[in-house]
């Protein structure tokens, strides 16, 4: 699991960002400067939540062939959100 931990993290070092939210912020930095100093629409939030939501919900569902229980799981959620979660947003299991 180490081994496993460390290769992201190296991966995630050598694209020339910390990690996860390194990545996240070098996004929203960029997002705000392409608005040229004008401010956003709002829902922003929401937007983001759901753009890192969507992927992170069908990775983790196709990584474990769509056993939503092993998913809530590894996700840390309870199947009954996790449900919830994929209805709100729409997803297919048949996609994945």
């Amino acid at each position: 699991m180490a081994t496993v931990k460390q290769n992201i993290q190296t991966d995630s070092l050598s694209n020339g960002a910390r990690g996860l939210s390194g990545m996240v912020e070098t996004f929203i930095d960029n997002y705000f400067k392409a608005h040229e100093g004008l401010t956003p629409t709002s829902g922003l939030y929401d937007r983001v939540i759901q753009e890192v939501e969507r992927p992170l919900l069908k990775a983790t569902l196709k990584s474990v062939r769509g056993n939503q229980k092993k998913a809530a799981e590894i996700l840390g959620i309870n199947r009954n959100t996790l449900r919830k979660r994929l209805t709100d947003l729409q997803i297919d299991l048949s996609e994945l």
